[in-house]
């Protein structure tokens, strides 16, 4: 089994695939319409969503930086003891069955003391896709005893680009064409090594990417009415954790002046959203929707490409989900989450599904 992530891969880009590896997938596989991200849509907490297949008030990585009251700031940490739901891969070594990863959130240390057999670390963005098309295919090669029944890796996908240049700019697009040939030239060394008789591909994104005009400063608003406050923001969603609790009144007020912010109360946060952690949801919450980016210091460079938003109404969030090889059958199917991709990866290992994953199996034969 084989799972890649390809950063901030829209829903939309298969469709720009003509000879590459997601134009394959996409006529031999399953592919689906979109895959629905959690909110906040950010690299972090989606990717402990599909790791976990829980949403981030359960598994608690709420952004890729945050606020906790009892254990402190969170800023891109490779800490795996900061996801409070077991990773699939912490879940599968407990039963002896080997993981590999490669650069995947939360497996860059072991998980309250469950190792992973083969984990590459630590994270840096300057490893080329070519180099871990090479750890895989090494992984693939070793004996069955020694062989991962899972591996999982994360791809540059279009991410960075599309923050830089926008989602419309060539460059986007040239950089989705040389991933999509990254992605075919494994999907051809796997068959040369003949394996898709007994190998599953699952091609998956964190999110999509919408473009932004507006930057709103939490911190300046509220220095108006000179509240203090620890502020944990994500480009939609920002905690306002008050040092002063007679603060609350005023600043609600000052922040409903802004007429793009919606602002919330801990306990007004509607459940559906699953933003409400017991120690990491701040006192206040506001939310945004793009052409807004919530920021909390002057930003001298702002990105034109942004995501975060909340994908039940933001579609541009929506990332994309792929299946190919052994027990795929080639058909289209319909949206689907990705809380459930960690059932799916469990039910195709023909391992049983534990009862705390909050998604579903996706069916793909």
């Amino acid at each position: 089994m084989l799972v890649i992530s390809m950063d901030g891969l829209r829903h939309d880009y298969p469709e720009k695939s003509q000879s590459g590896g997601l134009s394959l997938m996409s006529s031999k596989g399953v592919k689906a319409k979109s895959l629905i991200p959690v909110y906040q849509s950010t690299t972090f907490p989606t990717h402990v969503s599909m790791a976990t297949g829980v949403y981030p008030d359960k598994h608690g990585i709420m952004h890729n930086s945050f606020y906790d009251t009892q254990k402190g700031s969170y800023s891109y940490s490779p800490e795996a003891n900061w996801i409070q739901s077991k990773p699939i891969w912490a879940y599968l070594e407990e039963k002896g069955i080997k993981t590999a990863t490669y650069f995947w959130v939360g497996s860059e240390t072991a998980w309250n003391g469950i190792e992973i057999t083969y984990s590459k670390f630590p994270f840096s963005s300057w490893v080329s896709e070519k180099t871990k098309i090479q750890q895989i295919l090494d992984w693939l090669s070793l004996p069955d005893n020694e062989r991962p029944r899972l591996i999982m890796s994360w791809w540059h996908g279009i991410d960075s680009a599309a923050h830089k240049y926008g989602i419309n700019n060539k460059k986007v697009t040239q950089k989705f064409m040389q991933q999509d040939r990254h992605l075919l030239d494994l999907i051809n060394k796997i068959e040369d090594k003949g394996l898709w008789e007994k190998l599953t591909l699952i091609v998956v994104s964190d999110h999509g990417m919408t473009d932004i005009t507006n930057l709103i400063n939490i911190r300046e608003l509220l220095k108006k009415e000179n509240i203090r406050a620890r502020i944990s923001i994500g480009p939609a969603v920002g905690h306002i954790f008050l040092e002063d609790k007679d603060d609350l009144t005023d600043a609600i007020r000052i922040l409903k002046q802004n007429k793009y912010l919606q602002v919330k109360r801990k306990h007004e946060i509607d459940d559906s959203l699953h933003l409400n952690h017991p120690t990491r949801a701040g006192d206040i919450v506001v939310f945004t929707e793009s052409p807004n980016m919530l920021v909390s210091r002057k930003n001298n460079d702002p990105p034109i490409g942004m995501h975060g938003y909340n994908p039940k109404i933001n579609k541009d969030m929506e990332g994309v989900f792929l299946a190919y090889g052994n027990k795929i059958k080639p058909k289209a199917i319909n949206k689907v989450k990705q809380v459930d991709v960690a059932p799916t990866i469990l039910s195709l290992l023909d391992v049983e599904i534990p009862k705390y994953m909050e998604g579903k199996e996706i069916k793909l034969n």
